[in-house]
């Protein structure tokens, strides 16, 4: 890629996209309890797979703490291909950042939402999973609204990461025992601006937030990654997609490489809830890597038939999430499948999830055929 920003002109939407996020909504849907209660039935509850399908306490990495920055990943990718869009309907700059930052207040409010404000709860969650996805993106997209050159927006990427680092790797919360790690639940330092700004208003009341406002330049900068991957992605008279493909797998394995620096040499732990640097750049490998694949698959080959099994999903990733918030999915569920899940005796927990699944996707199907989207 070229310094300066690849062109993408009246881009056509890409169906690898959509069957990556479909496929990421997928273990939030149905799907991480389909594949543990298969393997609860096979007798083997702790089998490896089936770990992967819960969240680690604290350090380390399993395959469930993919979800969210993959998530917010593909925003960042689908931003490049809506910029040009509106670029090409003769959108101003000032138009489109307010559009953008329309978006990041919707979803922010719904985050709000679903944080007890509705309920006129007076100790409401500030921060949650919509309203960080929001604001990393809102900032991601609006720096690159302006910032024209690649290199210049990888490198705010790589400060953002710097920057964070040196907070949380130098900056322990006041009044900390000697020897305390600023890393720790209680000590590290986004927690204790957390606890000085909205005590009553995290998830984990006058302790943490795993959605920290203050974890946002990791969030950010995943974001950005996106964004660059989207830009590959939509350069018309840049490379073959094939190659494009392959790049993105490039681009995986030196995510990697710089995460094993900063977690082995730099004394950086993975840890979603602090969205460190060396998770955010684990992260940025698992999305590059499966970028790369469904590219390859899907637009390279051209196999993208198998696709509908997640593509209704991931047009509609938003819906999904809502619906699965609320608990609209698992009432239909229940209505229908309770006593098929009951009578299927130990399979019920894998059924169960299956079937959660089918109630998502049927309701998004019906939705994509009436061409019918919730955009925000």
């Amino acid at each position: 890629m070229t310094a300066e920003e690849a062109t993408v002109e009246k881009p056509s939407r890409i169906a690898s996209i959509d069957a990556l996020r479909g496929f990421n909504m997928f273990f939030i849907t149905g799907g991480s309890a389909l594949i543990a209660g298969i393997c609860s039935a096979l007798n083997c509850p702790d089998a490896w797979i089936a770990r992967q399908m819960n969240h680690v306490n604290w350090i380390g990495f399993a395959h469930h703490d993919t979800i969210f920055p993959l998530f917010l990943f593909l925003a960042g990718v689908s931003w490049p291909f809506s910029l040009a869009s509106q670029q090409s309907r003769g959108r101003s700059t000032l138009n489109i950042q307010l559009k953008a930052l329309a978006r990041v207040a919707v979803l922010f409010l719904i985050g709000l939402s679903f944080g007890g404000i509705l309920k006129f709860n007076p100790n409401f969650r500030l921060m949650s999973v919509l309203g960080f996805i929001g604001l990393s993106w809102g900032a991601a997209a609006s720096i690159s609204l302006y910032v024209r050159r690649v290199w210049k927006l990888f490198a705010i990427a790589v400060a953002l990461l710097a920057g964070y680092y040196l907070l949380l790797q130098f900056c322990v919360a006041p009044g900390a025992p000697e020897g305390a790690s600023s890393y720790s639940p209680q000590w590290n330092f986004p927690a204790y601006l957390d606890r000085l700004s909205w005590p009553n208003h995290l998830l984990y009341r006058r302790k943490y937030d795993p959605e920290s406002f203050y974890s946002l330049p990791g969030g950010m900068a995943l974001a950005m990654f996106g964004v660059l991957a989207g830009r590959l992605l939509g350069w018309r008279n840049g490379p073959s997609p094939a190659r494009k493909s392959v790049l993105l797998a490039a681009w995986a394995a030196v995510a990697a490489v710089a995460a094993c620096v900063f977690e082995y040499a730099l004394g950086n732990p993975p840890i979603k809830k602090l969205w460190t640097p060396s998770f955010v750049l684990y992260s940025a490998a698992y999305a590059l890597a499966m970028l790369a694949l469904f590219h390859w698959i899907v637009d390279v080959l051209g196999l993208k038939r198998w696709t509908v099994v997640f593509d209704p999903v991931g047009k509609n990733s938003i819906l999904a999430y809502v619906l699965s918030m609320v608990r609209v999915s698992a009432t239909i569920q229940g209505f229908l499948f309770a006593g098929l899940c009951k009578w299927a005796d130990k399979w019920g927990s894998a059924l169960t999830g299956l079937t959660s699944y089918l109630v998502v996707w049927s309701i998004l199907y019906f939705f994509k055929q009436k061409k019918i989207f919730l955009k925000v």
